[in-house]
């Protein structure tokens, strides 16, 4: 188990308030991933609260996850609900696949939800890696006339 702590103190000039967050994580079962983190930006006019939790496992070539943040903010519409969850598979020792999703809803009703997807495969042979990677979102920072794809394909060689 790992426990993690920050704190910025108040300089009160640029940082009128201070901030803390704390973090927990829990490795204690094999392939087991558990993680929660809360904290505060006091920083800004529109002060802050997040908070996150995430679970990974992994059992044989399989591995899934899945992560939710919340942003409570003092400012109007200010709020913010992050989802995302993914799956790799590793085919064989040489070719990996994964899929994942992501959702940003906002309070403003003004900003459509940003949805993501992406794919991705890796190969090694040897001493090179092939891989490459599709991604696909919509409503790119709540404004639903940008969307946006891109496409990756990388060559790596070891020597």
């Amino acid at each position: 188990m790992c426990i993690r702590d920050r704190y910025t103190p108040s300089d009160k000039a640029t940082e009128i308030e201070s901030s803390q967050d704390y973090g927990v994580m829990y490795t204690g079962m094999e392939g087991l991933t558990v993680y929660a983190a809360a904290g505060e930006n006091n920083g800004d006019a529109a002060k802050i609260d997040n908070s996150i939790f995430g679970v990974k496992y992994a059992m044989g070539a399989v591995t899934i996850g899945y992560q939710t943040n919340e942003v409570d903010s003092t400012g109007a519409n200010g709020d913010r609900d992050f989802t995302a969850a993914g799956i790799s598979y590793a085919v064989s020792d040489d070719l990996s696949v994964s899929l994942n999703t992501s959702t940003v809803e906002h309070e403003s009703s003004t900003l459509d939800d940003q949805e993501a997807t992406g794919v991705s495969f890796s190969y090694t042979s040897g001493g090179m890696t092939v891989s490459g990677s599709y991604g696909s979102m919509d409503n790119v920072g709540g404004t639903g006339t940008v969307d946006n794809n891109a496409y990756e394909m990388n060559v790596a060689f070891a020597f």
